[in-house]
């Protein structure tokens, strides 16, 4: 199972943000102790489980000689993730600083990626929505893949 869909959600005061039924069981299937790693990545919250943020983490830790741009860039994913646990209502709680990275207030969207799910200031995400994908198509062939619609 993968994080997919995506839902609107409110986020308390505290940074409290409960998840969907789907992603907590898809969170609780990778990490018994729900435990789900979150940074910061083009302007929105990233949330990983422990495995896929080990996989990541040592990716781009194992890449040898990279530009200083690059390692700036993995200082600033890494050094800014934080682990946090589902509460026992199936919650988690983003930390001040993400949540003012991520420009988060109270109306967000969960948005499953695959691997991970992104949180989202829900006015960002409308206007992601609103972007013209009609040129990617010729990238995604670039890619190896193509789509059957």
């Amino acid at each position: 199972m993968k994080f997919r869909g995506h839902a609107h959600r409110s986020m308390d005061a505290k940074g409290r943000l409960m998840l969907t039924p789907e992603y907590r069981d898809q969170v609780y299937s990778d990490s018994p102790d729900g435990c789900v790693t979150l940074t910061i990545f083009e302007g929105n919250i990233v949330g990983f489980t422990p495995p896929d943020w080990a996989i990541l983490e040592e990716k781009l830790t194992s890449i040898k000689s990279p530009s200083r741009k690059l390692r700036n860039f993995i200082r600033i994913i890494i050094s800014g993730s934080e682990e946090v646990s589902l509460d026992k209502q199936g919650r988690i709680t983003i930390p001040s600083y993400l949540r003012k990275s991520g420009k988060l207030d109270k109306d967000v969207v969960l948005a499953g990626v695959g691997d991970r799910f992104e949180i989202w200031d829900k006015r960002e995400y409308e206007a992601l929505l609103e972007q013209d994908f009609d040129d990617v198509s010729d990238e995604l062939a670039e890619c190896g893949v193509e789509l059957p619609f």
